[in-house]
């Protein structure tokens, strides 16, 4: 029988060491997985966020479009837009504090082998791009598209398609799509959107005029 004062045997302590360097292997793989699935989840989260806050900006720039009638004297309101882009008339966005309306563009950019989405915008009366601001809102998109929904003159059914050139009609929805490169975590829920206001409530038109009264 071995007595408690004769200790280990070279064999018992190699055992021992092996087992621990075992145990220390898997404690730092579990640590180095854990690390990588949170880098993932916090990158999850933050690609997410920034889709969400996009959204936000075209789904509030959209509803409150308002086809004001082109001061020009052509018989036709702010909206236009085409399967790169859309271009409208608008709540000035934070950036152009204290402007009223504005004259907002988004837009598909090429970049290199991707895609930006850009929101262009300058105040409403704005002389020659005087407080005009560009921004990129998202970059490093595989492919950007505008649809619209609607009828472009009346009685027509509505329909969905690729630019919308209505001189007098707003789409009933405007729809955003985006796909991101192979790989990217980042997901593109699906965005429609109404806008609110249908009619230039301040215009009443006058044919001789070729414009709203009381507006030149």
């Amino acid at each position: 029988m071995k007595s408690s004062g004769q200790g280990f045997t070279l064999v018992e302590l190699l055992v021992a060491m092996t087992v621990l360097a075992f145990l220390t292997v898997l404690l730092f793989g579990s640590l180095r997985f854990g690390a990588r699935a949170w880098e993932r989840g916090s990158s999850n989260s933050s690609g997410m966020q920034e889709v969400r806050q996009v959204q936000g900006v075209l789904r509030r720039e959209l509803e409150q479009a308002y086809p004001l009638y082109d001061a020009s004297g052509a018989r036709r309101i702010a909206f236009s837009g085409d399967a790169a882009g859309v271009h409208l008339l608008a709540p000035a966005p934070r950036a152009l504090i204290g402007a009223g309306l504005a004259r907002i563009a988004f837009e598909r950019r090429r970049n290199g082998t991707t895609f930006d989405l850009v929101m262009r915008a300058a105040p409403e009366l704005a002389a020659g791009g005087d407080g005009a601001f560009e921004q990129a809102l998202m970059r490093n998109l595989a492919a950007v598209r505008f649809s619209y929904f609607g009828a472009e003159t009346a009685g027509a059914a509505p329909v969905w398609r690729d630019r919308w050139a209505a001189p007098l009609a707003m789409p009933q929805l405007v729809r955003v799509e985006v796909q991101f490169p192979k790989g990217d975590s980042r997901a593109w829920p699906q965005l429609a959107v109404a806008p609110h206001i249908l009619v230039d409530a301040d215009c009443v038109y006058d044919v001789a005029q070729r414009g709203c009264r009381d507006r030149r």
